[in-house]
């Protein structure tokens, strides 16, 4: 049996995000509609009809168990990528700035960095024996690194 020790899902969920896409997106839609008797839907709207059906959907996903760190930032990751115990350095509980440190929200790239994650600027910094580092955006930062402590070696 694959006992989870901490798991945690995020969604985009800032009220100022869903205010800039619905204005950006429904609001021209429902103009569009009012201002003429005919109503044709135009490949922009689907697109940005996408966006927010894109936004809706997008999860990341954390758990600790025996195996490692499984993480899943849904519809991106098809499927589930594991950060094995052994792979770790060292971690820490951490407070950043989302667009200092990593350019913004999302799945962020950088020099021997990545960085997943959804909102606030709380998280743990995963320190691999590569010299890369992963940070993971967490509400529940302390109790991600009390899980961690359970498996590896002081």
């Amino acid at each position: 049996m694959n006992k989870k020790y901490f798991i945690e899902k995020q969604k985009f969920t800032q009220l100022w995000l869903w205010l800039v896409l619905f204005f950006s997106s429904v609001l021209p839609i429902l103009i569009e509609y009012l201002s003429s008797s005919k109503f044709s839907l135009h490949i922009a709207h689907l697109i940005l009809l996408c966006v927010v059906a894109l936004f809706y959907f997008l999860e990341l996903r954390v758990c600790i168990n025996e195996k490692g760190i499984n993480y899943q930032f849904f519809p991106f990751h098809l499927k589930s990528y594991v950060i094995k115990y052994d792979e770790i350095e060292s971690y820490l509980a951490v407070t950043y700035s989302p667009i200092i440190d990593y350019g913004g929200w999302g799945i962020r790239y950088g020099f021997k960095k990545k960085a997943y994650n959804v909102k606030g600027n709380h998280g743990v910094r995963i320190n691999l024996k590569t010299g890369k580092h992963i940070l993971f955006g967490s509400q529940n930062k302390i109790e991600f690194v009390q899980a961690l402590e359970k498996f590896m070696k002081p």
